[in-house]
């Protein structure tokens, strides 16, 4: 688990000669403002008697302020497993057990960009479209976390270029 964290969330740390043969290793810093939280279900019986939460990356404290600031106030999987069950419907190379193989990581990372950017600005979503009454007022999440003030065409979102910094 933590290879995959020092693989997407990482810097590298320069290091200077050793004296030793050989090339240096490139050694990696995982990003200091992770946090990442698994949720263990015990199960017996087919049904779950208990439910734990374990910190991989970060600190509790850490934790706890990401949670204060959140719908949630406890660790829970709803939000990901929501997203999760998008990206594989979105893409046949993330379903479990799938025929189809992904030959670059680089054009699959692209991909699945366009598929965040997609439901980010562009999908509106029914939860956060109905208020207290029930009128439809098209709103995606870019929206609601005031990222944006208007829904996204496709054709803005492919024209747009990002600022360097």
């Amino acid at each position: 688990m933590q290879n995959i964290f020092a693989q997407l969330y990482h810097k590298m740390v320069p290091v200077g000669p050793t004296g030793k043969r050989g090339r240096p290793r490139n050694p990696q810093c995982i990003d200091p403002d992770l946090d990442y939280t698994t949720v263990l279900k015990t199960r017996e019986g087919g049904r779950i008697t208990k439910v734990s939460c374990r910190v991989i990356v970060g600190t509790e404290e850490s934790i706890d302020r990401q949670l204060a600031n959140s719908p949630s106030r406890k660790i829970n999987t709803s939000y990901v497993e929501r997203s999760n069950l998008d990206w594989r419907i979105w893409d046949a190379h993330l379903i479990r057990k799938s025929p189809t193989v992904a030959r670059s990581i680089r054009w699959l990372k692209a991909k699945f960009a366009i598929y965040v950017s997609f439901y980010n600005l562009i999908r509106p979503h029914g939860t956060l479209s109905r208020g207290q009454d029930p009128i439809f007022r098209p709103k995606t999440p870019a929206m609601a976390a005031n990222v944006a003030d208007h829904l996204w065409s496709v054709s803005e979102l492919l024209e747009y270029t990002v600022p360097r910094q």
